[in-house]
């Protein structure tokens, strides 16, 4: 039995305990591959503590690759593609234009956020406290990074929240996700090759094809991306949204991050750009940590931003470069000014600081979360007529419909029925033979909206 103590005087929760405990003796080889955990119901008795603490602990390491759950048989240790270093870890999307988006009744986008559920009043309270303070340097152009205090703050959140490792130094502040790819393209040279998932994520595919860099679109299997076809690709850089796959909503397990991790670090400029999109909406288990908290070569190139935990108006993202990017952005691009007005920078280095943004989140997650279980629950109209995919994190999931009927035939019933869905085709390289397969984002939608939505489509699908 594990000899696993729970601390009683700390705040963490005893399933995150358990969940930290067995992943670091993965990590560290003492748990060893192919070895079998005691089951949940002996290691609850053991600990004198609920089973679902201890459900929940392994529903994690299961969650992100740690551990597989074999039927009948219990939980055993997977293996990784090699050894981690013996170190804890601590724990913009494009809009749809609006004139097409006002044609449909009901438009399940996977893009947007709830914006009835911001929190106005503290915005604009702490919009107040920062203009009455009259800073006149608030109105100069500022650090072409973004102001120092709120890269620390947000340092500080990505360490806490994702696992993220970096300095304050490493960190470029950018208004919206397209101004830092078109930097990042810059940074890497369009000599570079560069790999995306298929299904992609559009426009990152767009903004790199901008620039003039070839590209090739690597196959996804049930783990994400397939690292044997990126050796192929001749690739040097490799795209990836390994938390929640955009828009398939894989999760990445671990052993298939140290497979691309490993794939980096067998050639001197390759990289991998970890785009972390929506990251702090996860429904059953605590939030996925971030692959570049395992990276231990500077080859991960860490993305994220504030338009699904805030609002995509604010136009905020963020880049945590590696040293050596970073020495090159600063003897080449560091005369760029920076993008984001430091008023905002201002507002959410105080929205962060005070706990606003984490009581925010909080509240998104249960909405979200409400949101997501009518989906599901309406969705199960259809019976099995219909599979559901990606539905354990993010703001959209997906249906694949086994009928008779053409995608074409569904999306015209759909429309002119006033309802928006969209194929996962329009994401893939070339569309696939098989059933046809839908994203439903919830995010905008009222729950009464989406369960007149979805009735609909059962009605004429």
């Amino acid at each position: 039995m594990m000899t696993i103590e729970l601390d009683h005087q700390k705040k963490i929760p005893f399933y995150e305990q358990i969940y930290k405990y067995v992943r670091n003796e993965i990590k560290n080889g003492s748990l060893k591959k192919n070895e079998k955990l005691p089951s949940s119901r002996k290691l609850a008795s053991h600990l004198e503590i609920s089973r679902n603490t201890v459900d929940m602990a392994y529903a994690q390491l299961v969650s992100e690759g740690y551990i597989a759950a074999i039927p009948k048989r219990g939980y055993f240790v997977c293996e990784l593609e090699e050894a981690l270093p013996r170190q804890p870890l601590e724990d913009d999307w494009i809009e749809e234009e609006d004139e097409e988006r006002n044609q449909y009744a009901i438009d399940f986008s996977p893009n947007g956020v709830d914006m009835d559920n911001f929190p106005y009043n503290q915005w604009r309270k702490l919009m107040k406290e920062v203009m009455i303070t009259d800073n006149s340097e608030l109105f100069q152009s500022g650090d072409p990074q973004g102001d120092r205090e709120f890269r620390n703050v947000l340092r500080l959140y990505l360490h806490q929240s994702r696992g993220v490792n970096c300095q304050e130094n490493q960190i470029i502040i950018g208004a919206g996700m397209d101004y830092l790819l078109l930097l990042l393209g810059m940074l890497l040279g369009n000599e570079n090759k560069i790999a995306f998932e298929n299904a992609v994520y559009p426009q990152a595919y767009k903004v790199f094809q901008s620039l003039g860099f070839q590209s090739e679109r690597i196959p996804l299997d049930g783990q994400g991306m397939v690292v044997e076809d990126l050796e192929r690709s001749l690739c040097s850089v490799a795209y990836v949204t390994p938390s929640h796959q955009y828009p398939t909503g894989i999760v990445m397990p671990i052993n298939r991050r140290l497979k691309l991790l490993a794939w980096a670090n067998q050639q001197e400029g390759r990289y991998i750009i970890e785009d972390d999109y929506d990251s702090e909406f996860r429904y059953q288990g605590r939030p996925i940590p971030a692959l570049q908290g395992n990276d231990r070569k500077g080859n991960v190139i860490y993305l994220g931003t504030f338009s699904k935990g805030i609002a995509p108006a604010i136009r905020v993202s963020y880049m945590v470069l590696p040293q050596s990017l970073y020495k090159r952005f600063k003897e080449k691009f560091s005369f760029y000014s920076s993008t984001v007005s430091r008023i905002d920078q201002a507002v959410i280095t105080r929205f962060m600081k005070e706990g606003y943004y984490e009581r925010h989140l909080n509240r998104m997650r249960g909405i979200y979360k409400s949101k997501h279980d009518c989906l599901v629950n309406a969705l199960k109209q259809f019976g099995s007529r219909i599979s559901i995919f990606g539905e354990s994190a993010g703001l959209h999931l997906l249906v694949q419909y086994h009928g008779e009927k053409k995608k074409e035939e569904l999306l015209l019933f759909a429309k002119n029925q006033g309802i928006r869905v969209y194929p996962l085709a329009d994401y893939q390289l070339e569309e696939g033979q098989g059933e046809p397969i839908f994203i439903l984002g919830f995010a905008r939608l009222s729950e009464e909206e989406i369960e007149k939505g979805i009735s609909i489509l059962r009605d004429i699908w």
